[in-house]
């Protein structure tokens, strides 16, 4: 299991901000914390997707590319986790929503 908070990194930072009672009564700073560490938390899932090698054209020449087999769908069960499924779909612009 993926535990945002075992490994260091910038998300340590928004979850403070949370967490901090003289920060987190700014609203707004509130859920865009929340909207990045949907975006973060959308990186580290995309890790565990099965990719497929295809081939594309660029500009200079064919190159492979990995890409994701299908995309995630992506529910909000309550209204307080708008912010956090906004981030999530700022990474899975393809997902079902």
């Amino acid at each position: 299991m993926f535990v945002l908070s075992d490994t260091p990194s910038l998300a340590h930072h928004f979850l403070r901000e949370m967490r901090d009672v003289h920060i987190q009564n700014d609203r707004m700073r509130f859920r865009k914390n929340l909207e990045r560490i949907g975006e973060i938390l959308a990186y580290e899932i995309s890790k565990s997707f099965e990719y497929s090698t295809e081939t594309i054209e660029t500009p200079l020449t064919k190159t492979s590319v990995l890409s994701a087999t299908e995309n995630p769908v992506i529910i909000s069960v309550m209204r307080a986790s708008l912010p956090f499924y906004t981030g999530m779909l700022n990474y899975f612009d393809q997902a079902e929503s």
